[in-house]
């Protein structure tokens, strides 16, 4: 359950996603500098699958996963999707990605995003074939009436909302239908703002349950290699 959109300018582009989960579910652990064969990458983590949904590295390259909870696939077999990105922090283009998307088994079905500064790079693996697509903001995943949702918050999208307007739904009563959502048993637990100029900027707000406060935020950076 997750939104991103992303951005381009001259010299910098980033990505802003927010990732919703189930509220029983334990807090995720904000971003940190972590290491992968020496190189350094910026990632937050789930602390009960130990993995993670975003990175950015020092070469620039920004890693999102999308599941793809409409399409099922969830097994006792299953393998963890958010290892599946930790493992391209080495990554030295967002191309390379799909040289780690091999013996896919397995794995419950997912969207994977890439950007760098050439451009963007997007799959879709739903369980039985990986096939490389054109990506269209804003990406939208949801256990919950995806289809619904989806065009709820691609009519936002429609109607000119970007950036932080965007993710925080400025405007809106959080429901299970809006960017910063939340439900009885879910809720956007954290909002990324990744940027990747001379350095890698990473701007975290983590919510409130029940948003019931403002989000906490807090600010990393990699210098660039």
């Amino acid at each position: 359950m997750c939104t991103l959109t992303w951005w381009r300018e001259q010299d910098r582009y980033g990505v802003f996603f927010n990732r919703d989960e189930k509220k029983d579910r334990p807090i995720a652990e904000p971003p940190a500098v972590r290491q992968l064969n020496g190189i350094r990458f910026l990632s937050p983590r789930d602390p009960r699958a130990g993995g993670t949904w975003m990175l950015a590295n020092e070469f620039g390259v920004i890693v999102c996963l999308l599941n793809k909870w409409h399409l099922g696939g969830v097994s006792s077999a299953s393998k963890s999707r958010g290892q599946l990105v930790l493992g391209m922090g080495e990554i030295q283009t967002a191309k390379k990605a799909v040289e780690r998307l091999t013996d896919l088994e397995n794995y419950p079905p997912f969207s994977l995003f890439t950007m760098d500064g050439e451009g963007e790079c997007f799959w879709e693996w739903d369980g039985k074939a990986l096939v490389k697509e054109e990506a269209h903001m804003p990406l939208t995943s949801s256990s919950y009436c995806f289809e619904e949702v989806k065009a709820a918050r691609e009519k936002r999208f429609a109607e000119g909302f970007r950036g932080d307007a965007f993710h925080e739904a400025v405007g809106e009563e959080a429901s299970a239908y809006t960017v910063r959502m939340c439900r009885p048993d879910a809720q956007t637990w954290s909002r990324s703002r990744v940027s990747v100029g001379e350095k890698i900027e990473w701007d975290y707000f983590a919510e409130e349950p029940d948003f019931a406060g403002d989000p906490r935020r807090s600010c990393y950076v990699l210098p660039r290699c």
